[in-house]
C-alpha cells in the first residue's frame, strides 16, 4: 500500500470505534501557550473601490457586472475597507486579536497583472493597512492571491496560460520585497481547489470556464508551480533578511466513509481527500508529484472508458525537486465535512465521476445559510490527524487553520449569531482535541470573517462576519455580532479555561492585602473532611489515573526549589559557623561513602550559574532557605558575619533583575550547632533565640522578599530529628521529646510571625506562612468507620499536630488529645505526654499563616492496629500502620514511592478541613538513582502526573 492509504487507514482506525458521546464531548482547558489566533478577510469581498486610483479589473469586478451574482449585487464599494483602514483596525484591537490575515488586491497594485502597470497609492494603501495593525501591536497575515485575477491576465488565458507563473513570480517578487519587512507569514494562494474545479471546472466562479477535463488540471498545475516559484523566490532573496515563512492555505472537507463497514467507501473516502486536497499537497509536502491514487485513478478510468476524462498534466523532474518542499506551514480552510461512498463506471468528467466516489450529508448535521456547509466540528480534528500523518509529518512544518466559519442567514436578528458562537466553539474545540490529545502540531487559528463580506455568487445574502455590516448605509457601518464577543474570549483565555477571579495575593505587587484567617471550630473525630474518602476512594483505577487535559488559571505560579545546606556548600567560608549537618557528616559513618555537603553543588560560589538556569527554565518563583549560622555563626545576632548577608543579598537581586520571586526559608533543619549545644529545639529560649534571627532577616532582606517561611516541614524536624533520630540532631527519644520540640517549634512560628505582622507587614507588604509536610492516607477500607478513623488518625498526627493549631484553633486536634493523653494514661503518667497550650497560648498561634504551605510526595494505605503500650512513642500513639498502596512506584527513596493520585485528595482535604484557603505546593519532586543523569523519563512522568493531578 502506498503511504497515502497507510494514512487514512491509520486515522480511520483510531477514530471509527469512537462512539458518538465520546466524539462530542467537550474538552475544557485550553491551547499551549504561544498558540496563535488570528481573523480573516479577503480583498474583493471586504475593499470596495473597485476602479479607485487607476485599480485595474478583477475577474470577479467583471463576473458581478456581467450580472452573475445574487440580485445583481457587485463588490463595487462592498464592506468599503479601501476607506476604513483605522476602522478595521479598531474592531481588530477591540477583540484583542494578535493575527490579522487579509490578501492584497493584485490589479490594486499592478493594474494589467505586470510590474509596468504599477500603482503607488494601491501599494500605499497595504502599507498604512500593515503599519496600523503593528502599531496596535497586531502582527498581519497576507495571502497573495485570493481568487481576484486581473481580467487584463484573464484575456491571455489566466491561469490556463503558462506564461501567468512568471507574472505571479513578480508580482510576489514585489510584494515580499515593499512588505516583508514587517510581514512575517505570507500565503500564497487561498483554496486554490475553488479556483481549478468552481473557476474553470464547473464554472461557478469567474472566469466561468466549463472545461472539468482539461482546464480544471491544467490551472491546478500551473497554480502549484506558481506558489513553487514564489517560495523560492522568499527563500532566496528575502528569508535571510526578513525570516518570514512562506506557505499555502488549501481547502478540504473531512471525507467519512458512508458505510463505516464498507472497505469500498474507505478507500472511496481516501479518494476523495486525494482530488482535493492531495492535488495541491502532495506535491507541495510529499514528493513534487501527484499523488499516486489520482495517477492510478485517472488512467484506470481512461482504460475503462476508452477516452480521457481528465487530462493530468505532468510535472518534469527538476520541476519536481522544485516544488517539494516549498512551504513553511500548512494551511488548510476548513468548513464542513462530507461522507463518502464508491460509486462506479461513470465515464464522464468531474472529480466525483472520475473518483468513483458520491458525496453525502447527514440529516442530522446541523445546516448553515449555504447548502455546502453543515456543522461537522468532529471532521476537523478527524482531518488534522489526516494532514499530519499524510503531509506535515514529513516535512515537519506546522500547520496552520487559516479558515473557519459558517455562513448565516441575513434576516431576523443579525446580532445574535449564537448558532455561529456554537460552531467556532465547537470547531476550535476539535482543533484543541487535536492539539492537546492527539500532539497535532497546529499552531494557529483563524476565524473566517472578521465582517461580514461579498460572497462570491451568493452576494450579500450569506454571512460569514464576527461583525454585522449594514449593506444599506453607504458608511457602511460595522456592529459586533455575539460571536465576535465569544470568539475575544477565546483568544484571551486562550482556548476554554475559565480565567480565575484576580488572585487574593499579587506576586509583583508592592503589598499584598491579607485578611488574618478566622478561627475555626475543632475537628471533630474523625473529622468531617472524611466526606474526600467518601467521594474519591469509590473511584476505579481507570477513572484514579485518568490524565485530565487543561491549562492552569492566568497567574499561576511555577517554581522550583533548593535549600541551603543540600546546595551552598562554602560550610566554613567566610566566616560561616558549623551548623547541624555539618557536625554530622564530618563524623565518618553517618552518610554512605562518607558524602558531606562540604562543597555541595557550590552554589556559595555559583550564584551566576544558578540564575542562568533559573532564567533558562523561565520559572517565575525560587525558593530556598537561608542558612542561620551562614549570618549568625553562633546563632545570636551579636555573632553577625556581613558576607553571609552579602551572599543572600547577590542572590535575591539577582532573582528579582531577573523577574523571579524569592521565596525564602528561614528553616530548613541546619541549626547553628552553637545553639543545638543548649539543646536545640527542646530549649524554650530558642523561641526567642529564633525570633532574633527572623527580625534580623526581615529588616535586610524584607524590603525585596515578600514570601516568607518560617520552618521547613516542622513535622519532619520534631519526628525524624528529635524522635527517630535519623537527621540531626539525631535525638533518639520517640515519646516526649518530639512532642516538646513541636510545642516550642509552633511558639517560635507564631513568634516570627507576630513580629513580621506588628514591625514590617505595613511597610513591606509580604506574607508570612509556615511548609508543612503529608503525605495521603487511604484508608484500607473506606466502609469501615474503625479505618477511616485511622486515616483521619494518621493526617491530625502528621499534619493536624501543625496545621490544627495555626489553621483552626490555636491547639492540637482532639484525636491527638485523646490518643496521647489515654495512652499516657495507661502508662501511669502523671501526665500527657502531649504538652498543653494555654489560652493565652492558643490566641498567640491561631491565624499565624496567610497562606497554606504544604509539602508533599508520596500517599500511604493506613489500616488500625492496637498498638502495645509498653512502648512510649509518638508513632504507637496513632494505632495505626501504614503500607505502600497497589500500584505505588519505587522511587529512590524507599519511602517516597511515586502514587500521583493521593495529590488531589490532599489538597481536596486541606480545602475542607483547613477553610478553603490559598494553597501553594512548596515542594514535590522525585529521588532518582545516580545512574540516572539526563535522561531522567521517570522524573518527567512524575511531575506529569502529580501536576496533572494539582490541575485536577
Amino acid at each position: 500500500k502506498s503511504v497515502s492509504t497507510l494514512s487514512y487507514q491509520t486515522v480511520w482506525d483510531k477514530f471509527k470505534s469512537q462512539t458518538t458521546a465520546k466524539r462530542d464531548e467537550f474538552l475544557s482547558g485550553s491551547f499551549p501557550a504561544g498558540f496563535e489566533w488570528s481573523i480573516s478577510s479577503e480583498s474583493f469581498k471586504v475593499e470596495g473601490g473597485w476602479a479607485e486610483h487607476g485599480k485595474g479589473e478583477t475577474i470577479w469586478d467583471r463576473f458581478s457586472h456581467e450580472g452573475h451574482v445574487s440580485g445583481n449585487q457587485t463588490a463595487d464599494l462592498a464592506c468599503d475597507s479601501y476607506h476604513k483602514v483605522d476602522y478595521d483596525v479598531y474592531l481588530l484591537r477591540g477583540m484583542k486579536t494578535p493575527n490579522y490575515q487579509f490578501s492584497i488586491s493584485w490589479a490594486r497594485i499592478f493594474s494589467t497583472g505586470h510590474k509596468e502597470s504599477l500603482l503607488e497609492k494601491g501599494v500605499a494603501y497595504y502599507d498604512k493597512m500593515i503599519d496600523t495593525l503593528l502599531q496596535s501591536g497586531i502582527e498581519p497575515t497576507v495571502t497573495l492571491y485570493h481568487w481576484d485575477l486581473p481580467q487584463a491576465l484573464q484575456d491571455l488565458g489566466g491561469w490556463e496560460n503558462d506564461s501567468i507563473v512568471e507574472a505571479f513570480k513578480e508580482f510576489s517578487d514585489f510584494c515580499f520585497s515593499h512588505y516583508g519587512d514587517r510581514v512575517k507569514t505570507w500565503i500564497t494562494f487561498g483554496s486554490p481547489w475553488i479556483v481549478s474545479n468552481l473557476g474553470y471546472g464547473t464554472g461557478e466562479h469567474p472566469p466561468r470556464v466549463k472545461d472539468p477535463i482539461v482546464a480544471s488540471y491544467k490551472v491546478t498545475h500551473n497554480i502549484i508551480k506558481s506558489h513553487a516559484e514564489a517560495w523560492h523566490i522568499y527563500n532566496d532573496n528575502y528569508r535571510n533578511l526578513q525570516g518570514g515563512k512562506v506557505g499555502i492555505a488549501l481547502n478540504s472537507d473531512w471525507a467519512e466513509p458512508n458505510n463505516p463497514s464498507s472497505d469500498q467507501d474507505v478507500a472511496a473516502a481516501e479518494r476523495y481527500l486525494n482530488f482535493m486536497l492531495g492535488w495541491f499537497a502532495h506535491p507541495i509536502f510529499v514528493d513534487g508529484d501527484y499523488p499516486a491514487v489520482l495517477k492510478e485513478q485517472i488512467e484506470k478510468k481512461k482504460s475503462m472508458c476508452g477516452k480521457e476524462v481528465a487530462r493530468l498534466p505532468v510535472f518534469t523532474e527538476a520541476e519536481k525537486q522544485r516544488i517539494k518542499g516549498s512551504a513553511d506551514f500548512f494551511g488548510l480552510n476548513h468548513h464542513t465535512s462530507r461522507l463518502i461512498s464508491e460509486s462506479l463506471n461513470s465515464c464522464d468528467a468531474g472529480p466525483n465521476n472520475v473518483g468513483d466516489f458520491q458525496t453525502h450529508i447527514n440529516s442530522t448535521w446541523p445546516p448553515t445559510a449555504s447548502d455546502q456547509i453543515q456543522s461537522v466540528p468532529w471532521g476537523l480534528r478527524r482531518l488534522l490527524n489526516y494532514i499530519s500523518s499524510e503531509y506535515t509529518s514529513i516535512t515537519k512544518v506546522p500547520i496552520y487553520i487559516t479558515g473557519n466559519g459558517m455562513p448565516t442567514e441575513y434576516n431576523g436578528d443579525v446580532f445574535n449569531d449564537v448558532d455561529r458562537v456554537d460552531y467556532l466553539k465547537s470547531y476550535i474545540n476539535e482543533a484543541m482535541k487535536a492539539v492537546q490529545l492527539d500532539a497535532i502540531g497546529v499552531q494557529r487559528f483563524t476565524v473566517q470573517s472578521l465582517m461580514d463580506e461579498f460572497e462570491g455568487p451568493q452576494g450579500y445574502s450569506q454571512r460569514f462576519g464576527l461583525h454585522h455590516v449594514d449593506f444599506e448605509d453607504p458608511d457602511r457601518p460595522r456592529t459586533p455580532k455575539v460571536s465576535a464577543y465569544y470568539y475575544s474570549k477565546v483568544i484571551e483565555r486562550n482556548g476554554f479555561a475559565e480565567t480565575a477571579a484576580k488572585a487574593k495575593m499579587q506576586m509583583y505587587g508592592d503589598k499584598i492585602e491579607i485578611t488574618r484567617l478566622p478561627s475555626l471550630p475543632p475537628s471533630e473525630v474523625p473529622s468531617k473532611s472524611k466526606v474526600v474518602w467518601e467521594k474519591f476512594t469509590p473511584q476505579t483505577k481507570f477513572e484514579r489515573q485518568l490524565y485530565h487535559y487543561g491549562t492552569f488559571s492566568e497567574g499561576f505560579h511555577w517554581g522550583v526549589s533548593s535549600s541551603a545546606y543540600q546546595v551552598e556548600g562554602g560550610w566554613n567560608a567566610d566566616g560561616k559557623g558549623p551548623s547541624v549537618w555539618d557536625t554530622f557528616t564530618q563524623k565518618p559513618g553517618n552518610i554512605p561513602n562518607d558524602d558531606n555537603g562540604n562543597v555541595a553543588c557550590d552554589s556559595y560560589n555559583k550564584i551566576d550559574e544558578d540564575l542562568h538556569m533559573l532564567r533558562a527554565l523561565k520559572v517565575k518563583t525560587y525558593r530556598f532557605s537561608l542558612s542561620w549560622s551562614r549570618i549568625f555563626p553562633s546563632g545570636y545576632a551579636s555573632s553577625l558575619n556581613q558576607k553571609g548577608v552579602d551572599y543572600y543579598n547577590k542572590l535575591i537581586d539577582g532573582l528579582i533583575a531577573n523577574n523571579i520571586t524569592p521565596m525564602v526559608t528561614l528553616y530548613h533543619w541546619d541549626l547553628p550547632q552553637a545553639l543545638q549545644d543548649i539543646n536545640g529545639w527542646e530549649n524554650p529560649e530558642m523561641i526567642n533565640i529564633f525570633n532574633e534571627y527572623c527580625d534580623f532577616c526581615y529588616a535586610t532582606f524584607g524590603d525585596r522578599v515578600k514570601f516568607w517561611i518560617t520552618f521547613n516541614e516542622p513535622q519532619t524536624i520534631a519526628w525524624s530529628g528529635y524522635g527517630l533520630g535519623q537527621i540531626p540532631p539525631n535525638v533518639k527519644q520517640p515519646g516526649n521529646v518530639p512532642y516538646r520540640v513541636a510545642h516550642n517549634l509552633l511558639k517560635a512560628h507564631a513568634k516570627a510571625y507576630h513580629t513580621y505582622d506588628e514591625k514590617y507587614r505595613a511597610s513591606q507588604g509580604g506574607l508570612v506562612s509556615i511548609s508543612l509536610n503529608a503525605e495521603w492516607a487511604e484508608p484500607l477500607d473506606v466502609t469501615d468507620p474503625r479505618e477511616v478513623m485511622a486515616a483521619d488518625r494518621a493526617l491530625q498526627f502528621q499534619l493536624g499536630w501543625f496545621a490544627h493549631p495555626i489553621f483552626k484553633n490555636g491547639d492540637y486536634p482532639d484525636a491527638m488529645k485523646w490518643q496521647v493523653g489515654n495512652k499516657s494514661e495507661l502508662q501511669d503518667l502523671a501526665e500527657s505526654r502531649l504538652p498543653s497550650f494555654t489560652d493565652e497560648d492558643k490566641a498567640f498561634i491561631q491565624g499565624t499563616a496567610d497562606v497554606f504551605c504544604i509539602s508533599t510526595y508520596t500517599t500511604k494505605v493506613v489500616r488500625h492496629v492496637t498498638s502495645r503500650l509498653n512502648i512510649e512513642s509518638y508513632e504507637t500513639d496513632q494505632d495505626v500502620e501504614k503500607d505502600n498502596p497497589d500500584g505505588s512506584e519505587n522511587t529512590a527513596v524507599k519511602e517516597q514511592r511515586a502514587v500521583a493520585w493521593g495529590l488531589r485528595r490532599l489538597l481536596n482535604w486541606l480545602k475542607e478541613e483547613y477553610g478553603d484557603p490559598e494553597i501553594y505546593i512548596t515542594e514535590n519532586g522525585v529521588a532518582t538513582g545516580t545512574d540516572i543523569t539526563v535522561d531522567d523519563t521517570d522524573r518527567i512522568f512524575f511531575l506529569k502526573t502529580y501536576i496533572d493531578e494539582a490541575l485536577k
